[in-house]
């Protein structure tokens, strides 16, 4: 307790306790030597002594003074050339290692110090040429490797098909060009600048989350069973006027014996053209073959009229009319069949898949069990599969059992798949503990489950009916039912694969540490190393923000898993809709001209939320930032609830007997060069770099979680800035 006391102690305090301590013990040996002395003479002697004390007295303290203030200048001597330059070697001695190898210790102090100095600089020059080697040789040896992963970039990047690999989180790991166009739709300008598509974000900003994680839950299954089934056809997704159609795939990872499901691959494929060509082929269809019904009927009644005419031979009109009657009934029977295939063609499109049965009734049984508490029974064969939405199976019949749960108390449902014929199987839902009245199912059955965009609701009756599906009410007694019978189409069974990945490496972004992040519940205990941060930086009309000044620019640049992306960035000029002083414009250099023409802060500002949503805010003198943001916050109905971690605060955390921590004295300690210094991405850039530096000197620190460095922060003295 003592020593973690000490350590806490600044080098002022220590010289101020170690002084104090030298000047009470001067004085207590020198008055007290006086005291025990003049307590050991007899009562006579004390009353000499007594005479003589103000004529003693005072030697003893201008002597006690003297002594004290040469041992003041021997400590002050000793810290001021022992003391602190030791503490400022140990800290160039941590950057040399840590962060920057280019930095070399300054020579200062005693001469053992700098003795001492030279032979750290001397290590570290050897320590930086093994450094060099090391390095030299690695990327000798991953040559090969980056070759064939550019040639394997350069072939996933042409793909006409937009690729994106998530992990089982559902945070992109590896996403192409084609991906980001199709899956982004920017409407306006600040949604070009933040966009949705990044690595190290969820998925589920763009797509929708409940059928990922039930495709995905699928796949688990399936896997158990060794089964390599792909989600076909997975969802059909609006973007901007194109629609997309969504395909899944896993990700398995480890040995043959231990692997397992780590992530997903979402192929993502334009169907617009698709969809219009089938609209105007049914469109061309349905008027041909209402033209061909219409033309008959004209030819009825066109024979009948000419064979009622005067003088017409009846027995040959009564032949004729008999043979033409036999081929517009073939007509109409052919007709009336194309009437039925086009009906069945418009009612299939949709999210169908093959799926086993018993994955269905694990699906409907797990939903239930999560959702509502009930238990199930299951009994079904291994060899049946289904061609169906399992999604919105699977909804349709928890929408049911929520209903009877929450009306009649029901707590224990059967589940059974039979096959029913030839391109159908039965699924049966019974209750037989319980009569539930026959008007509760048709009540069920007009429940709207999903909304479409243009306003029409599905319910599990028209869910049912697109797959050709009859529902059977098991009767009982009393108008009562036990149980329901709904019959769904059968697929060709899948032969079992060894499973595999159709992962490649990098095509545009890729980070696959990854798959291995921790989820984002507890950042706080997340390692600084594998969160997502987001460094940011304004250009202001001013410095005070409760006193008008306004945001003229905006700069913001991605860290994922330690690694810069310098294509997830955002530059964006705003416009503050009041002046901008001269004393500004000569700092930032942004002409005030170019700003009339750009979006306001409240229009870009939704971009910027979303580009920082799961991430942490980086900004050198944060709170400057963050007040602008905060001061935004009521205009925009926007909250920027996000951790925020300083890099100042930081700096002074690593270096607290350095001088300078300013952006320009940091980015010199660390040799970085500020490219665009007082321009916002310029800053936020650098800002980034100083970030990636000073993570290993918290990590020597002991400072390795995101919650361990704000704790650190608090007690920084540049902590109590406020604006």
């Amino acid at each position: 307790m003592h020593k973690r006391l000490a350590d806490r102690l600044s080098p002022t305090v220590k010289y101020s306790i170690f002084l104090f301590g030298i000047v009470a013990i001067i004085l207590g040996v020198i008055f007290g030597s006086f005291a025990a002395s003049y307590l050991h003479l007899p009562p006579s002697e004390q009353e000499l002594a007594a005479e003589l004390f103000p004529k003693l007295i005072p030697f003893p303290f201008v002597g006690s003074l003297v002594l004290i203030a040469f041992i003041g200048t021997l400590v002050s001597f000793l810290f001021r050339s022992y003391i602190i330059p030791i503490l400022r070697m140990a800290e160039q001695t941590r950057l040399i290692t840590a962060a920057n190898p280019h930095h070399r210790v300054t020579t200062e102090g005693a001469h053992e110090l700098v003795v001492l100095a030279r032979m750290i600089n001397e290590s570290a020059d050897a320590f930086q040429r093994l450094q060099t080697e090391v390095d030299v040789r690695i990327r000798e040896a991953q040559q090969a490797v980056r070759e064939e992963r550019n040639r394997l970039a350069a072939l996933m990047s042409e793909l006409p098909y937009g690729v994106v690999v998530c992990n089982t989180d559902g945070r992109i790991l590896l996403y192409n060009r084609q991906a980001h166009v199709m899956l982004d739709a920017p409407t306006t300008d600040q949604d070009q600048k933040g966009g949705t598509v990044g690595l190290g974000r969820s998925i589920f900003a763009t797509l929708e989350r409940a059928p990922l994680v039930h495709a995905l839950d699928v796949m688990h299954h399936d896997f158990e069973r060794d089964q390599a089934k792909p989600a076909l056809g997975l969802m059909t997704k609006l973007c901007g006027n194109r629609f997309i159609r969504v395909n899944m795939a896993s990700v398995t990872t480890g040995e043959e014996t231990t692997r397992r499901i780590s992530g997903f691959v979402l192929s993502l494929e334009d169907i617009t053209g698709e969809i219009e060509a089938d609209s105007d082929r049914d469109h061309l269809l349905q008027e041909m073959i209402d033209g061909i019904q219409g033309s008959m009927g004209l030819l009825h009644k066109d024979v009948n009229a000419l064979c009622n005419l005067s003088g017409s031979n009846s027995v040959s009109c009564e032949i004729h009319r008999s043979a033409i009657g036999r081929a517009t009934d073939d007509i109409e029977r052919q007709l009336a069949s194309a009437r039925r295939l086009f009906s069945e063609h418009r009612r299939a499109f949709g999210n169908r898949e093959n799926v086993l049965a018993d994955t269905l009734l694990a699906l409907i049984a797990k939903n239930l069990e999560e959702r509502f508490g009930i238990s199930t029974a299951m009994e079904t064969s291994a060899s049946i599969w289904l061609k169906i939405d399992s999604y919105a199976i699977v909804q349709a019949f928890s929408l049911l059992a929520g209903l009877f749960r929450a009306e009649y108390g029901i707590e224990r449902l059967n589940l059974q798949v039979t096959a029913d014929q030839e391109a159908h199987s039965r699924l049966i839902i019974s209750w037989p503990e319980r009569d539930i009245p026959g008007r509760a199912l048709k009540e069920w059955q007009e429940m709207p489950l999903f909304m479409e965009k243009d306003g029409t609701t599905d319910t599990p009756g028209t869910i049912l009916a697109k797959h050709g599906g009859v529902i059977l009410p098991t009767p009982g007694p009393g108008g009562c039912c036990h149980g329901v019978a709904v019959t769904l189409p059968t697929a060709l069974g899948d032969d079992t694969s060894p499973w595999h990945t159709t992962t490649a490496p990098r095509p545009v972004s890729y980070e696959f540490d990854l798959f291995h992040q921790p989820g984002q519940e507890a950042l706080g205990k997340v390692p600084l190393r594998k969160l997502t941060f987001v460094a940011f930086d304004t250009e202001t009309t001013g410095l005070n923000p409760t006193e008008g000044d306004e945001i003229i620019q905006l700069g913001a640049v991605r860290i994922v898993n330690g690694r810069l992306l310098h294509s997830e960035c955002i530059d964006q000029l705003v416009n503050p809709q009041r002046p901008v002083p001269k004393s500004s414009v000569e700092i930032h250099g942004i002409d005030p001209a170019l700003l009339c023409t750009q979006p306001t802060i409240d229009q870009v500002l939704p971009g910027f939320h979303a580009f920082a949503t799961d991430a942490v805010l980086v900004a050198h003198n944060a709170a400057f930032d963050m007040r602008f943001l905060q001061l935004k916050e009521e205009s925009t109905g926007l909250r920027f609830g996000n951790p925020v971690l300083d890099t100042l605060l930081l700096s002074s955390v690593v270096h607290p007997h350095q001088e300078g921590h300013s952006l320009d004295d940091i980015a010199e300690r660390f040799n970085l060069t500020i490219v665009g210094r007082h321009t916002a991405l310029g800053d936020a850039l650098v800002t980034a770099e100083i970030l990636l530096k000073l993570i290993p000197l918290l990590e020597a620190q002991g400072i390795t979680t995101l919650e361990e460095a704000l704790a650190a922060s608090i007690k920084s003295p540049f902590a109590k800035l406020n604006y």
